[in-house]
Formats: structure tokens, sequence, C-alpha cells
């Protein structure tokens, strides 16, 4: 009876491991461009939204972001749009996805970044987002 137990919890787990890894992604998370508009950090349920002035920023900010979250480990970009910019970045040991999108707004830089399944993320999209503004000042890779 116990191996039972352990067998089911065993395929349970396995079958939630398929799912996150193949399930499709929301494809209206892929366009999103989500308020608030004003500038700051503004945390969201499962993630974080950026607001920053482009004037405060380099010129070319908004392509250099896009290198940024391109050479993110485990991050693929979804399609080539740039209205928004879409990606996706998955967890290492389960391979949770999260989305970010990134666009120009009226004078604004916005990065959306959040989860796709479940409530929380531990401040896992926040980190990451930081670590892109951080590159992109710095002009490296995240």
């Amino acid at each position: 009876m116990g191996l039972r137990i352990v067998l089911g919890l065993v395929l349970l787990l396995v079958i939630a491991g398929a799912w996150v890894r193949f399930a499709p992604l929301p494809q209206g998370r892929l366009t999103a461009t989500p308020g608030p508009d004003e500038p700051g950090a503004h945390k969201l349920t499962g993630g974080i939204k950026l607001v920053v002035p482009l004037d405060t920023l380099p010129p070319d900010a908004f392509d250099r972001l896009l290198e940024v979250a391109a050479a993110t480990p485990r991050t693929e970009r979804i399609g080539e749009g740039r209205d928004p910019a879409a990606f996706v970045t998955r967890s290492k040991l389960w391979r949770f996805p999260d989305i970010a999108t990134i666009w120009q707004a009226e004078g604004n830089l916005h990065v959306y970044s959040h989860l796709v399944f479940g409530q929380g993320d531990m401040g896992v999209n926040a980190a990451k987002v930081t670590r892109w503004m951080q590159a992109l000042e710095a002009g490296g890779d995240a």
C-alpha cells in the first residue's frame, strides 16, 4: 500500500513537471502592456512592472535591454515583435516559465515580468529585472 502511494506521488510529480514544460503559453500575456504607467517599480501579483523615463537612460536603451534580456540564461525571445518584445525565462529545476514584455510608450521604457503558473514568484522577476537594468547601465550582459 505504501509503495503505491509513493509511486502515485512520483507519477503526479512527473505529470506536473511535464505540464509546466510543455503547456502552451498564454498568447495574450506575450503582448500584454498593462499599467501602471507612472515611473517607478510597481509590484504586481506574480511579478513586477518597471517604468523608467527614457531621458534618464542611454539613447539606445531599448535595443540594449533587448540584447541583455536575450543573453539571460534559459531565456528565449518569442517572435520578433518590438511593441512589445516578449521573452520567456524558465526556472532551472522545474522549467517554470516567466514572461517578460518590454516596450516604449510616452517617453518611458516599460518592463513587465511575471509568472505564468501560480500566484507568487518569490521575488524572482523583480531580481531578474533589477539585473537587466544593472547590466543596461553597466553596458554588459545580465
